[in-house]
């Protein structure tokens, strides 16, 4: 049965320029609720303090009424609270944590405009869109640099993306496919609200508030007008050789045939952001050689071909087994330093309980760092955390024997016990066709 989710992409699919003008009736009950369990139950609560588990309470008869209050009119959205995460740099980075009724009311539109959207993004993209990932992005640039003529990456870095979005710019790009006046309210509301730090409410002029279900999806609408469309259907046609881009959120890179075409567009690039509110960072964006000649020219020249990170890899020029010319994925330093400072706070501060417990929870924890990490020219990286961790353990222990020390034999008896996860390799070698 074709469900209304279905018949706006088939609509959408149909005809590009399609405005909608009415999809706020299609913000039912039934989605309401489906979204409210859809959402994780131990979540942080919002400015209100509202949890899942006090909302599960009467959670039928809140949805309701939230709809009646949607219906009407009189939805009001709660000031976000903001908290920090610690970044790679020692920096903060500043999340913004919505109330729960904004949190699932946003779903639900971002499901309706996915639909619609999911027609227009273009195939570079990979970033917070149903069935794409990081990994597919990741086969994808080994695929493009393995088997298309690439000499020359460009890797584009944009300063604070998402706080510097201009919203009446975003509006109007939403407004070229979504023209419904209540679902163009919230979205505004959505991106407008203020955030409560320190007991204080503040607003700013840009940005979209960086936690809310609906940011993800704006910020892509976003790039797909600022970068996307532009360079598939702009810039490339005005290139001597092959280009490509590959896209997962704000974290992109270009690859190019032709160093002359590289450095067109990284010399126009500037330019174009700036009409967009949007500014690259001066360090992180850069021109480096890479590809199957540049192992080559680098030897000729007497250093070491240069390398790029993308999506938490340092990617390397290397050769197959059979001598072919190949793209090695490794670990960043900095996610490697990252994972393993998040271990050894996790046991210094729960040295004192159950051994088996600890196994549960580190197992865990390697399980995840495997999931991502454990592709099939990252064995050395995954490997090496394994090592780091198996040793911050045994040191942590020791830390409880009082004064009597945890020695290699009582540690591997233990080991024997209550294993750590072995290393794996989670993904399969990517399919270099098309």
């Amino acid at each position: 049965m074709c469900t209304d989710i279905d018949r706006l992409a088939e609509l959408a699919k149909e005809d590009p320029k399609r405005q909608f003008y009415s999809i706020a009736h299609l913000i039912t009950v039934e989605k309401l609720y489906a979204a409210f369990r859809s959402l994780r139950k131990n979540a942080s609560a919002g400015i209100d303090g509202v949890t899942y588990a006090e909302y599960e309470t009467s959670a039928e008869e809140n949805v309701r009424q939230l709809h009646r209050r949607l219906v009407a009119g009189k939805y009001q959205v709660q000031p976000l609270r903001r908290v920090y995460i610690p970044k790679e740099n020692g920096q903060q980075r500043p999340i913004s944590i919505p109330a729960l009724e904004d949190k699932f009311v946003q779903k639900v539109v971002v499901d309706l405009l996915n639909a619609i959207y999911e027609q227009d993004f273009l195939d570079c993209s990979y970033g917070f869109r149903p069935g794409r990932g990081q990994h597919q992005a990741l086969d994808e640039v080994g695929r493009v640099i393995c088997t298309r003529p690439t000499g020359w990456i460009l890797e584009i870095d944009i300063s604070a993306y998402f706080d510097k979005i201009v919203r009446g710019i975003l509006i109007e790009m939403v407004e070229k496919r979504v023209n419904d006046s209540s679902v163009l309210r919230l979205i505004q509301k959505w991106i407008k609200v203020g955030v409560i730090e320190d007991g204080k409410l503040l607003v700013s002029e840009t940005g979209t508030g960086q936690g809310q279900p609906i940011s993800p999806l704006l910020a892509n609408i976003y790039l797909h007008h600022a970068l996307d469309e532009w360079f598939e259907d702009v810039v490339k046609p005005r290139l001597k050789g092959e280009a490509y881009e590959v896209r997962f959120a704000d974290d992109a890179i270009l690859c190019f045939q032709h160093k002359e075409d590289a450095e067109k567009v990284l010399s126009v690039l500037s330019k174009r952001f700036e009409k967009y509110g949007l500014t690259l960072h001066p360090e992180k964006t850069r021109l480096i050689e890479f590809g199957r000649y540049a192992a080559r020219n680098a030897k000729q020249q007497e250093k070491k071909p240069e390398t790029f990170d993308f999506l938490g890899f340092k990617h390397i020029c290397a050769r197959s087994r059979k001598g072919k010319f190949a793209v090695h994925g490794r670990t960043l330093a900095k996610r490697l330093r990252r994972g393993l400072k998040a271990v050894t706070e996790w046991c210094k501060q729960h040295r004192h309980e159950p051994v088996s417990k600890q196994q549960k929870a580190l197992n865990a924890k390697l399980r995840g760092h495997y999931q991502y990490y454990g592709r099939p020219t990252n064995y050395r990286s995954i490997w090496q955390f394994y090592r780091r961790v198996r040793r911050i353990w045994r040191e942590w222990l020791g830390r409880r024997t009082r004064g009597r020390p945890l020695t290699w034999e009582k540690y591997q008896a233990i080991l024997r016990q209550h294993p750590l996860l072995l290393p794996r390799i989670m993904h399969s070698w990517a399919s270099t066709g098309k």
